[in-house]
């Protein structure tokens, strides 16, 4: 398959549409774990259709087995600096994706399952679930910051509340004396 073929497909073209569109809604709107995550899906996704159209071959296997280890070794770096949820399903359904790339290379048969090549069908779940679960991290972090800023209100208004309650001391008047 050349590049100019692989390119031109509607797949690759609404992939790579939806990739661009979850990342720039994470480098947007998330903080810095779902930056980084962005950022490192943005490259791998793209370095692997490089990669694909350069090689003419639909999977190039070792350059995305090694191209998975050094992602899954990012979202490890990423979920222990920053202890997120999602980050932990990010690594989970990484390291699903290393050891799909590893059964592959060790049996580069494709088994077909009504007529879809199983690897390929793993391997496109596995990449829209990380696409998913960004998203997800994203949402989330846009809703905690919300809830933040409420209860900062919040709090800003109850201790405004006391302070005027506490200053407003008035006198009584001379007549009631």
């Amino acid at each position: 398959m050349s590049f100019g073929a692989y390119i031109s497909s509607i797949y690759t073209l609404l992939g790579l549409l939806g990739l661009v569109m979850v990342c720039a809604f994470a480098l947007w709107k998330g903080g810095p774990p779902e930056r980084l995550g962005g950022l490192m899906l943005l490259v791998a996704w793209f370095g692997a259709d490089l990669a694909r159209g350069v090689s003419n071959q639909m999977m190039p296997i070792a350059a995305m087995f090694v191209s998975d280890a050094v992602i899954a070794g990012c979202f490890l770096y990423i979920a222990i600096r920053y202890s997120s949820l999602w980050l932990g399903g990010m690594m989970i359904l990484q390291a699903a994706a290393f050891a799909l790339h590893a059964t592959q290379l060790s049996d580069p048969s494709a088994p077909r399952w009504h007529g879809w090549i199983i690897y390929l069908l793993l391997n496109n779940v596995i990449n829209y679930s990380l696409l998913l679960v960004l998203c997800g991290g994203t949402v989330a972090t846009i809703l905690r910051r919300r809830k933040l800023a409420r209860q900062r209100a919040e709090a800003d208004a109850k201790a405004a509340e006391r302070s005027s309650r506490l200053t407003v001391q008035q006198r009584p008047p001379a007549a009631a004396l």
